[in-house]
């Protein structure tokens, strides 16, 4: 998966050392995890900005109006990729065995 990017321009991560366990997640949900906490970050850092220019630190607009509009759409993507997986999950959970 070597040159795979995520949509924020991250590398997709095709498995993840769980802490907890010690076991290796790999796949789909380890893809979900990195992207979640990329958005996390992205959002942690836009924050970051917003508050050193409202302190009147030396950060230009620009740098904060991109940063908040780059984590708005991470979020806004993330949220999709929920209501995708819930209306799968309500789809499956309609099907008559």
């Amino acid at each position: 998966m070597e040159g795979i990017r995520g949509p924020l321009d991250t590398p997709l991560t095709p498995s993840i050392n769980n802490k907890e366990t010690g076991v290796r997640d790999s796949g789909f949900a380890a893809s979900l995890k990195s992207f979640y906490q990329s958005v996390n970050t992205e959002i942690k850092e836009a924050d970051k900005k917003v508050e050193a220019f409202a302190t009147g630190k030396p950060i230009g607009i620009h740098d904060v109006v991109i940063a908040t509009e780059k984590a708005g759409l991470s979020l806004r993507f993330l949220l999709q990729i929920r209501n995708k997986l819930l209306e799968g999950y309500q789809e499956i959970m309609r099907m008559q065995f």
